[in-house]
């Protein structure tokens, strides 16, 4: 009678299935990043120019406060101002200063 050996079979690893799934990994990922990067990039698109917008408010604001100011420090108007309030101009008292002083 003959005896019944066991062969034992060495498992390969099969390169073209490892080659695959890393290919298929790596354009998932692929994928997937470029979807992450577009609605990222999106995203900062939309507060930048939200950003720019309230840039352009507040300039539109500091010019309307501008011409204000210089409205409201002229000198005619203060003097008005000063000769209802029951106050006189004493040219002595007077001191003048320069821009950049």
């Amino acid at each position: 009678m003959a005896t019944l050996r066991k062969v034992k079979k060495i498992k390969r690893i099969n390169y073209f299935n490892v080659s695959l799934g890393v290919l298929l990994i790596s354009i998932s990922l692929f994928v997937l990043s470029n979807l992450f990067l577009r609605s990222h990039q999106t995203s900062l698109s939309l507060q930048t120019q939200n950003t720019m917008a309230l840039v352009n408010q507040l300039i539109a604001e500091n010019e309307a406060l501008e011409v204000e100011i210089a409205q409201l420090s002229n000198y005619d108007r203060i003097i008005a101002l000063a000769k209802e309030e029951g106050l006189t101009l004493v040219q002595g008292n007077v001191i003048s200063i320069k821009d950049g002083e």
